[in-house]
């Protein structure tokens, strides 16, 4: 498969960059999810935008019969009168003899492979089909801005970075490759982005996957009682009666004010405030009582060598982050969920649309 450094200058473009500025490509190796796999080696790493279009490569040139040594194409779809190549899907052959090796059933293997290449190029062609009803355009300009950025992102002039990419396809071809990408970023913004409209709820759904596994922190109020002096065991079942009629009024009532009438060391001053906690951070019977009493509740008084606590969960919140903080990346994460969706959702409305004839 022709991959090499045209892999590392297709274009891939990033969901948040559908505002108004193309995101470049970076020099890694392009993992799509549910799509065609494009393995490419890695000489210059660096963080990944996430591809919403499929990137379909430069076809490989087409395959000589292995008996005549002529070149053996033939069509095999037609989407609204344009066609498709078994050249085009055969720029995949890597990917489909990964899928029949690893299939215990080679040839299904390999017929599924096909498939699934011969719908990813008809969504691609539907795109494109799209972009030219819509007549968006692309300026030799706004080629040339995409261009200045991929060198400046990957530290290369622009000869050096011509120089790398006329190793694999020519310069014109390399530029119009660009642009159909810049013509498939402005399809997301025309006609993906308008449909996708993220509510509060969604937001609130992803916070707890998002945070679902991340050690909780707990913001405890806190009273506490001492123990009389001396080894006095009425004084202490009083301690405990006195903490018992205590727990039922901050309950039921205002705790802060509770602590600031009963408390015996610096909680009360500040309105019961005891801190942020995670699970281990507080010592033997307080970390079990934290733990086990429910976000909003007063827990049982809790008995200590040095007296007795009442606490209270205020809340809970997941690591060191609540549901505001987190909000730009809950947005980033569900507005690329609902464009994938969105993308597919599109393709199956284009496809029952268009007339389309699978020839093999």
């Amino acid at each position: 498969m022709r991959v090499g450094l045209i892999g590392f200058f297709a274009l891939v473009w990033a969901q948040s960059a559908w505002a108004t500025t193309p995101v470049v490509p970076e020099l890694v190796s392009v993992p799509v999810p549910d799509a065609v796999p494009v393995p490419v080696a890695v000489p210059v790493p660096v963080a990944l935008p996430v591809p919403v279009v499929v990137p379909i490569p430069i076809p490989v040139p087409q395959r000589a019969s292995a008996t005549t040594g002529t070149v053996a194409d033939r069509v095999v779809a037609v989407v609204n009168d344009e066609v498709i190549l078994l050249s085009e899907v055969y720029a995949f052959d890597t990917y489909i003899d990964e899928a029949a090796g690893a299939s215990p059933e080679p040839a299904v293997g390999r017929a599924a492979a096909e498939r699934e290449v011969v719908d990813r190029i008809l969504q691609q062609r539907l795109i494109a089909q799209e972009v030219s009803r819509l007549h968006i355009e692309v300026t030799d300009q706004e080629v040339d801005r995409n261009i200045d950025d991929i060198a400046g992102r990957n530290g290369l002039e622009r000869a050096q970075l011509k120089a790398e990419v006329e190793k694999e396809m020519t310069w014109s071809e390399y530029r119009s490759e660009l642009s159909k990408g810049l013509q498939e970023m402005k399809f997301g913004q025309s006609v993906l982005r308008p449909r996708i409209n993220i509510t509060e709820d969604e937001l609130k759904d992803a916070f707890i996957r998002m945070t679902q596994d991340d050690p909780q922190v707990a913001h405890v109020l806190a009273i506490f009682m001492s123990w009389p002096v001396g080894e006095d065991d009425a004084g202490r079942e009083a301690l405990r009666a006195k903490a018992a009629r205590v727990a039922l009024e901050a309950s039921s009532g205002d705790f802060g004010a509770a602590s600031r009438l009963y408390d015996e060391a610096s909680f009360g001053e500040a309105g019961g405030e005891m801190g942020r906690f995670k699970a281990g951070e507080l010592v033997g019977a307080l970390d079990v009582a934290v733990q086990k009493t429910p976000t909003g509740a007063v827990s049982e008084p809790v008995e200590t060598p040095q007296g007795i606590f009442l606490l209270k969960i205020a809340e809970r919140t997941a690591g060191d982050t609540d549901f505001e903080s987190l909000r730009p990346k809950l947005e980033e994460a569900v507005f690329q969920s609902r464009l994938e969706e969105e993308q597919v959702r599109w393709f199956e409305q284009a496809r029952r649309a268009a007339a389309i004839r699978i020839l093999r």
